[in-house]
């Protein structure tokens, strides 16, 4: 490629970027083919061969769009034993023999322990099965990490390793410690000299994740700093990580700050956001938690010259996500359109339809500790990008009263749809979000507001019910 040619290509890729996500994601689809394309997983917890479907169908995907090499980032095997982490390497084989796919290109392993892998056996996810001290005397991985990893995937195996994917480093930090990967940052000095220079993009990737990084400062699981610091030396770096489920609807898996810190989601199940009405205790009073058990995430990440995509998919209904994140190469620069602070400004805000309608409908029923009272069910539609414009990644529902002359807040939910987690032809379905008589104020007229939200907090206008009087 000549430099003329690169720099109008660079342009037309980061002009469009700039003025709309669509536009720059068909530019880059006419980039042809990737410099290399990996397929990307965490937390697959495997435990016996019914859970091994999933894995197995998402191998053949990445076979199927040409990968030429895998991450998983963690929590292979459920309960940390080696029999689990045999399924694992014979769903590879089985897919990949000999490290090959379909059409004879290599496929390289590219796959870290996560704290599952190491002690998984102690946290009581034996679901009817007693584990017995002769079970982890026989089973038990860690005490024999090194051989089982060389029996098992046919490679030596080190606490943190380089490997080079068609003249692109990647960089696997093994399960360590809660807080740290220890001697991450000796490593990434000692191997310095073989790492990219000039923007040119190089990739790490653990479990936990980098602390004040993806998914922000206050998800679960996150680094004690050590590794952000490390990382932080090198702008280059694109870094994945899992542990926590977040999903990868969410837009804040993504981040950009002094290196590049991505979310893995899970090919489990998709953890929940406390501080929802259908979350997780003890932030539900009136519904369930919702069911995620369905919702298996992955990515397929391409480089080119100017960037560096990211598909997110799901592997049980085999639908996108949302928009395929677009990096723009070389990193170090000014062009960091994962910064949260200019994501929160610059994100698109879901909004109702003018023709969409919120309702209330009243019946006794009863709240999660099973105790009967009158309930208030506000229902409203799923705010999609496909028929709104922009996707909500959850709702806010004000109760508001009238005490005497004076109209306000009562109490104030928020709500997940039942398939945020999943594409958005999954995700169709009524939304509604439930308050309890005992929650709110007796005999006083009163209506409800729904707001649709993004990622980052930004309310798209409300949809009102109609006022309810005292009594009917």
């Amino acid at each position: 490629m000549n430099r003329r040619f690169f720099l109008q290509r660079s342009a037309a890729l980061f002009g469009a970027m700039c003025m709309d996500w669509p536009a720059f994601a068909e530019q880059v689809s006419r980039l042809g083919k990737p410099n290399v394309k990996i397929g990307i997983i965490s937390d697959i917890h495997i435990r016996h061969m019914d859970s091994v479907k999933t894995l197995h169908h998402t191998f053949e995907y990445f076979d199927e769009v040409g990968v030429d090499g895998v991450i998983i980032a963690g929590d292979m095997a459920d309960w940390g034993f080696r029999s689990q982490l045999e399924l694992v390497a014979e769903t590879w084989y089985d897919v990949f023999p000999k490290d090959r796919g379909a059409d004879g290109r290599h496929v390289e392993k590219l796959f870290v322990y996560g704290n599952h892998d190491r002690e998984g056996y102690t946290y009581g996810n034996a679901r009817g099965v007693k584990v017995t001290k002769e079970m982890i005397a026989e089973e038990a991985i860690w005490p024999h990490k090194e051989k089982v990893w060389q029996e098992l995937f046919h490679e030596k195996w080190s606490p943190i390793y380089m490997k080079d994917v068609k003249g692109y480093k990647f960089i696997g930090g093994h399960w360590d410690t809660w807080s740290d990967i220890r001697g991450l940052a000796d490593f990434l000095k000692k191997v310095e000299g073989e790492l990219p220079t000039g923007g040119r993009p190089f990739f790490y990737y653990q479990h936990f994740h980098p602390k004040n990084t993806c998914s922000g400062p206050w998800v679960w699981g996150q680094g004690g700093g050590n590794v952000t610091k490390a990382l932080s030396k090198y702008p280059n770096c694109v870094c994945f990580s899992g542990h926590s489920h977040t999903s990868l609807t969410d837009e804040r898996t993504i981040w950009q700050g002094p290196f590049t810190s991505i979310g893995t989601a899970s090919l489990s199940y998709i953890s929940l956001w406390s501080g929802r009405e259908n979350s997780r205790e003890p932030w539900t009073s009136q519904m369930k938690r919702i069911g995620t058990h369905n919702g298996k995430h992955g990515q397929i990440m391409s480089v080119y010259d100017d960037c560096i995509t990211l598909e997110r998919r799901e592997f049980v209904y085999d639908q996108p996500l949302g928009d395929n994140w677009i990096i723009p190469l070389p990193l170090g620069g000014q062009d960091k359109p994962y910064v949260f602070e200019t994501r929160m400004k610059n994100v698109a805000t879901p909004q109702f339809a003018t023709s969409d309608k919120a309702i209330v409908t009243r019946a006794v029923g009863k709240d999660v500790q099973g105790t009967e009272q009158e309930q208030f069910t506000v229902h409203f539609p799923s705010v999609l990008k496909k028929t709104h414009g922009a996707r909500a990644f959850d709702y806010e529902v004000e109760a508001e009263v009238v005490e005497y002359d004076i109209a306000k807040i009562a109490l104030t939910k928020h709500v997940y749809s039942k398939g945020y987690f999943l594409g958005e032809a999954q995700d169709m379905a009524e939304v509604t979000c439930v308050f309890g008589q005992t929650e709110l104020p007796r005999w006083h007229k009163m209506r409800f507001h729904v707001y649709p939200r993004e990622s980052f907090g930004k309310k798209g206008k409300p949809l009102s019910t109609d006022w309810i009087l005292p009594g009917k």
